[in-house]
Parts: C-alpha cells; sequence; structure tokens
C-alpha cells in the first residue's frame, strides 16, 4: 500500500481499520491535499494482503450551506459561496457493528461561533462501496449524534444558537445503501379520512416554534388518534420533544436578570408567565421591549401562528402589541390589538404594562416600612446577585434608615439576589416572607458586597434596603454608576476560573508503537488525564488524529470535587496562544467526571465559564456563566 502511495505521489491521514484493528476485514485510507481530505481509499482484507476495491472522492462543502444554522440569528455572516475542505476522518461512534459509517469534519470560526460541519458516509461491505448520506453543520458545534426511539434508530444535528433550540432529526432507513430520511413538522402524515384536528394544531404551533404546547397537544393527538398513530407521527413528536426539553429547561434556570428570564418563557410560548413577570417589574419595561426586539422576526411568528390556533389568547395578543410597540409605536401596537379583540379590558391592560407607580408625595403621611437594627455578624457569607440601575427607589423598600442623598456619580442599583451562602452551602434565597429576617441575618454580609466586572472586583456596595419580588429577594445599594458591572458578589464567594489550581497537561504518551513490554505502564490509563486528552477531549473537539499530540500544550487542568461524590472532576481550560489551526478560543472550558462524562462544555458556544461556587457539602457546586453580559447560573 506504502508503494503504491508513492508511487501516485500521495499521503495519506490516519488508515482506518474495520472492524478493529486486531482483525481488520477493511482498511480506509484518507487522501490528502496538504490538510484537506480528498479522497478514501478503501482496501479489502484478503490473508495477509490488502486489496484496492473502492476510489471515493471527497467533494468541499459550500460555505453558504455551513452557514445556514447562523441565517436569522445575531451570529448571521455574509458568507461567500467558496468552497470549505474537510480535515478529519474517523468511524463514527453508536454505528451499527455490520457496516462501518465515516464521519468526515471541519470547523470554521464565524465571530464568538465555533461551527463545525462535514459529511456522513456508510461502507458497504458485501458491494465494498462507499455512499455518500449527508452533508452536515453544527452550530452548536457539536457532532451528530445516534439516538433509539421506538421507531428505531434517529440521528440528530444540533444547530442551536443561543438561547433558541434548532435540531434537525433523521430516521435510518435501512436499505441497501442505507437512507437519512429528514424528519419535518411541515407536513402531515395523514389524509383527510382522518380527523386530525388536534395533531393539525400541533404541527402549526410547531412551526411557530411553540414547542411546549406543541407538544402537549401532540401527546393528545397520539392518546385521540390511539390505533391510527403513525410511526411518521410518532417521529414528528420526537423531534417536537427535543426541543421542547430544551426550552423547559431554559426556564428553570436561575438567570442573572428578569429579562433573560421573561424571553425564555417566551421563547418556550408561556407567554402568561413572560406577561407576569414584566407586569410585577416595571423598571425592566424598556429594556426587555429592547431585548425582544432583537428577536422580533421568531417572536413574531411565534405570536401570530400561536394566535391563529388560540385567537382569543389574551396575553399573546400582549405580547403581539408589546412586539409592535418595540418595533413601530405604542400607538401601532393599539391599532393592531383594536383589530384582534374589543375587549376594553385588554387594552387598558397593554397601556398598564411597563407604567410606573407613582413616587409618594412630599405631603403624604404614608411612611417607608422600617426594618429592626441588627447585631451580630449574621448566619449569611455570601451571595450571587445581579444589579441593576433604577430610578428613586419608592415606599416599596423595607429600610433601616432614612435614604441618604447620592453623591455625584453615584446612582441607585436594584440587586436580584440569585444564590446565598450559609454554613451548610450554596441554595435558593429564603421564601419572600423571609426578607426581614434574612436583613437580621446578612449584617456581615452585606458589608462585603460589592460589584464586580467579569472576575474583577471594581467597587463596593452600600446596602440600604430590601424588598420582596416575584422571584425572590432583592436589595436596595448605592454605588458607582458603571458600564461594564452588573455581577454582585464578595470577594471570597466564587472560585474564578482565572484563579483555579491550574497544572498544565502532561507530555503527551509515548507512542505505542515505540513501547516494549517494559513501558507498557506509559500507555493513557483509563480515566487518567492522557486518557481524557486522547480519547473524550479530542473527539469533543473534532480534531486530527495527527493534532493530539499538539493538544496537550493548549491545555491545563484542575483536579477538583465538584459533586460531592468524593472523586476527582477534571475542569480542562484552553490556555493563551493557541494556535489558529485548532479554532480554540483562549479561556473556554470542559468539565469532565473521573469516568470520562463530559458534564459542561462552552466549547464552540458564546458562553465563558467565569466561576464556580465553593463546595461546602455533599451536592454539587453551581456554574457561574456569562454570555453577551448575561450571568447564568447552572447546577453542576
Amino acid at each position: 500500500v506504502a508503494a503504491e502511495l508513492r508511487s501516485h505521489s500521495l499521503t495519506t491521514g490516519q488508515p482506518i481499520a474495520w472492524p478493529n484493528i486486531s482483525r481488520p476485514e477493511a482498511w480506509l485510507y484518507p487522501i490528502l491535499d496538504g490538510r484537506s481530505v480528498k479522497e478514501i481509499w478503501v482496501y479489502r482484507v484478503r490473508g495477509n494482503q490488502r486489496q484496492r476495491v473502492e476510489q471515493a472522492t471527497i467533494r468541499p462543502i459550500k460555505e453558504s450551506f455551513i452557514t445556514t444554522p447562523l441565517v436569522g440569528t445575531a451570529s448571521q455572516v455574509a458568507s461567500v459561496d467558496s468552497d470549505i475542505a474537510l480535515t478529519t476522518v474517523k468511524l463514527m461512534p453508536g454505528q451499527s457493528s455490520d457496516m462501518p459509517w465515516l464521519l468526515l469534519e471541519g470547523q470554521r470560526r464565524y465571530g464568538n461561533t465555533i461551527v463545525r460541519y462535514g459529511q456522513i458516509l456508510s461502507y458497504q461491505p458485501y458491494s465494498q462501496r462507499l455512499h455518500r448520506l449527508l452533508n452536515w453543520s453544527s452550530s452548536a458545534g457539536q457532532p451528530p449524534q445516534w439516538r433509539h426511539s421506538e421507531t428505531g434508530k434517529q440521528l440528530v444535528i444540533n444547530q442551536t444558537v443561543g438561547l433558541r433550540p434548532s435540531f434537525l432529526l433523521y430516521q435510518l432507513v435501512p436499505n441497501d445503501p442505507p437512507q437519512l430520511k429528514e424528519i419535518s413538522v411541515y407536513r402531515s402524515v395523514y389524509g383527510s379520512q382522518l380527523s386530525t384536528s388536534l395533531y393539525d394544531k400541533a404541527l402549526k404551533l410547531a412551526q411557530g416554534d411553540v414547542w411546549s404546547h406543541s407538544f402537549q397537544m401532540m401527546q393528545s393527538a397520539q392518546r385521540s388518534l390511539a390505533e391510527a398513530w403513525s410511526p411518521d407521527a410518532q417521529n414528528q413528536l420526537d423531534l417536537i420533544r427535543l426541543h421542547a426539553e430544551r426550552t423547559q429547561a431554559q426556564t428553570k434556570q436561575t438567570w442573572s436578570n428578569q429579562q433573560q428570564h421573561i424571553f425564555t418563557y417566551l421563547i418556550d410560548g408561556q407567554w402568561k408567565k413572560a406577561l407576569t413577570v414584566l407586569e410585577e417589574n416595571p423598571t425592566i419595561y424598556e429594556t426587555t421591549l429592547k431585548r425582544v426586539e432583537q428577536d422580533f422576526a421568531a417572536l413574531w411568528r411565534s405570536v401570530t401562528i400561536h394566535l391563529q390556533v388560540h385567537p382569543q389568547d389574551v396575553t399573546t395578543q400582549i405580547w403581539g402589541a408589546l412586539l409592535i410597540t418595540a418595533r413601530q409605536s405604542p400607538e401601532a401596537a393599539e391599532e393592531w390589538l383594536r383589530k384582534k379583540t374589543r375587549s376594553r379590558a385588554t387594552l387598558e391592560r397593554l397601556r398598564a404594562v411597563g407604567r410606573q407607580p407613582a413616587p409618594p408625595s412630599v405631603h403624604s403621611d404614608s411612611t417607608t416600612a422600617a426594618l429592626p437594627a441588627t447585631s451580630g455578624s449574621g448566619r449569611y457569607r455570601s451571595l450571587i446577585g445581579q444589579a441593576r440601575v433604577i430610578g428613586n427607589p419608592g415606599n416599596e423598600w423595607l429600610q433601616s434608615q432614612t435614604l441618604p442623598t447620592l453623591l455625584p456619580g453615584q446612582t441607585w442599583y436594584q440587586i436580584d439576589v440569585q444564590l446565598l451562602q450559609d454554613g451548610s452551602g450554596w441554595g435558593q434565597p429564603p421564601a419572600p416572607t423571609a426578607a426581614a429576617h434574612f436583613w437580621a441575618e446578612s449584617l456581615a454580609l452585606r458589608q462585603k458586597i460589592q460589584l464586580f466586572s467579569h472576575s474583577r472586583p471594581v467597587a463596593g456596595l452600600m446596602i440600604q434596603g430590601i424588598k420582596t419580588t416575584s422571584s425572590g429577594l432583592a436589595l436596595l445599594a448605592i454605588g458607582p454608576k458603571l458600564e461594564d458591572a452588573g455581577l454582585v458578589t464578595t470577594n471570597q464567594g466564587l472560585h474564578w476560573l482565572k484563579t483555579m489550581p491550574w497544572q498544565p497537561a502532561p507530555a503527551p504518551p509515548v507512542d505505542n508503537a515505540a513501547l516494549n513490554d517494559g513501558d507498557a505502564m506509559a500507555l493513557p490509563q483509563p480515566h487518567g488525564i492522557d486518557w481524557l486528552i486522547t480519547t473524550t477531549i479530542v473527539q469533543q473537539l473534532g480534531l486530527a488524529v495527527e493534532q493530539t499530540t499538539q493538544l496537550y500544550a493548549q491545555l491545563q487542568y484542575a483536579s477538583l470535587d465538584l459533586v460531592g461524590d468524593a472523586a476527582p472532576e477534571y475542569i480542562f481550560s484552553i490556555r493563551p496562544g493557541v494556535p489558529s489551526e485548532f479554532s480554540l478560543t483562549p479561556g473556554k472550558a470542559m468539565i469532565f467526571s473521573n469516568t470520562g462524562e463530559l458534564l459542561y462544555s462552552d466549547i464552540g458556544q458564546q458562553q465563558f465559564l467565569l466561576a464556580l461556587t465553593h463546595k461546602t457539602s455533599n451536592t454539587p457546586v453551581t456554574l457561574l456563566t456569562e454570555q453577551a453580559g448575561y450571568h447564568t447560573l447552572t447546577r453542576l
């Protein structure tokens, strides 16, 4: 084989043995032009010889196809229709034992998003032919994944950008050669002979990305159709479930501000909850309108399609009007709403959204509720919260003394408390009725609270009061007016990623072929650092085999117990100065269990891991991540 390749002046990548290297039946050789895969040659094994039986040309992928998942998002780029090469070939995980599937890959950076793209090929051992099944592109930076369903094997491609989920789902059709059939919610699988009202409405909602409601309605359709429920309809239900699980999970996360929480409710089609939060927090009205205006097209489609299914839904009507307010004007919004409903109450409710409560008159007899004096340091040690600038505070705040007059350069902040730490560890804030109790138990904490920009403290805050909100507790504070600061915590409250006890990744293991019996222990051991790098991490990053040894110099790691099981987890981070050919961003992080399970990754994502809570009990730590100025807390 080597002589044949030399005679054609060809170079190859790492050859692939199938089904395994100990008893191969075929060898697949990637033929390279520089780093690009141009062909794949297939050699059949006969005794101790190899016979070339297939020579398949690998065509590059159009850049316009690669960037398709970015269209209509903040990451959208103006790409030219150039040819982009594929650079790696490997056997696809989860393949069937009787038929190899090949995954060809490349990576390309667009702003802060790393897009993985490629082709899927299948090799038919009986016909000895390679067949191209699918081109794919993942803006989530993930390779295609196999999953099992009631209808058989399915392939998932994640094209999510930001908070709005987007998945492609394919059904494996075991023909010869096999086929991948895309599952779509844009066509009915039933004819006119059946009454499929619920099914049709569920499809309509899915077309508007109203996933959770669509999922509930499709489940009702499944029960209604009973024996008439078809495998094709089940596939559609599976696709809808994929999206609904993601949107529902996002609404249950702890978000750094109410605008983000409202936005996750809107993405999930929970119009009533989103409106309730906005009505209870009128100070965020303007910033919420700016946020939804950025995603106007997708939200407008969701609203209009939801109203086609439920034309009398009041909260959806109001959100439609709010979207028009954000894009045009309040007058245009009211005109649109009058065409949807004759209800005077609905119109008044729209006008009331965002209306600030009138400040108390200077001649008013009303007094602000007072807080008791506190003594002792209290039980609470630290907190995590999000600060936002507000106007002059009203009388809804509990306060311990008369509010001072602001000095030049100062402003009022409302701090929405997300997590609290006491002697037992980190947890959610106490019930809203416990505001006064929290104040009494937080004297030392209130004296240590600071504003942070990324992982750096930039200013102290003077806490002046407290109130309850729909989501928990909020603190009233005075501090300097700063543009790039919103995170609030204490100086010792978090384990910042920048100050982790990082160690450089160890030197790469010796080449297996160079090992003798006495060097057997130099091989990567299961669940060790080398094993994680050479298997799991390389696969997650989509690197070529020849890049594996180069990867060690680009990684640093820390070993900590993060989930409370007395076993170490491994945090890997990309070091500064990583070469451009890796398409990796310094500071990006991955967390693995000691068995190699991926627990967290922001590789290819727009978010960054900033810090972890200190583990003080047998419960997992909480991760603090940042994306476009918004902070999110996630339990590991």
